[in-house]
């Protein structure tokens, strides 16, 4: 499937679609450079540092002379290069996004809210993402 026919398939860009279409586009451009498995763990590890440093740099700023500062670097370069640093990850850990997303937020809830978050509720979100995989299987 194209980037474009990914980009139709839905009217929002769902997480899928997202790991989906950088799946493509690495396939396309960044697989074939022999760029995959360790190195290319390696390589998301260094530019997430790399991300680090601009948002340090942001909160630096923003606590020295917070009128003198942007945030178009962190909208227009951080938050998107995450998305595609964590696409990558998941793939070279063969982890699907969604699915590891909600089991993460499941467990966040129970561990740092359990006492806001009645065990009713905290268990129907259980099966109700329980549900939705196991129609994917």
């Amino acid at each position: 499937m194209g980037f474009e026919d990914i980009l139709k398939r839905n009217p929002d860009l769902t997480i899928k679609d997202l790991q989906e279409l950088q799946r493509n586009y690495d396939n396309r451009f960044v697989v074939q450079k022999g760029f995959s498995g360790f190195d290319k763990v390696r390589h998301t590890y260094a530019h997430m540092g790399k991300l680090i440093g601009r948002l340090a740099d942001y909160v630096h700023d923003m606590e020295e002379s917070p009128e003198k500062v942007s945030d178009d670097d962190i909208k227009n370069k951080v938050i998107p290069d995450l998305l595609v640093y964590s696409a990558w990850l998941a793939e070279e850990f063969g982890i699907d996004m969604e699915q590891a997303y909600l089991t993460r937020f499941i467990g966040n809830l129970k561990r740092l809210y359990s006492d806001k978050v009645p065990q009713e509720e905290l268990q129907s979100l259980r099966s109700c993402i329980e549900e939705k995989f196991k129609k994917n299987d």
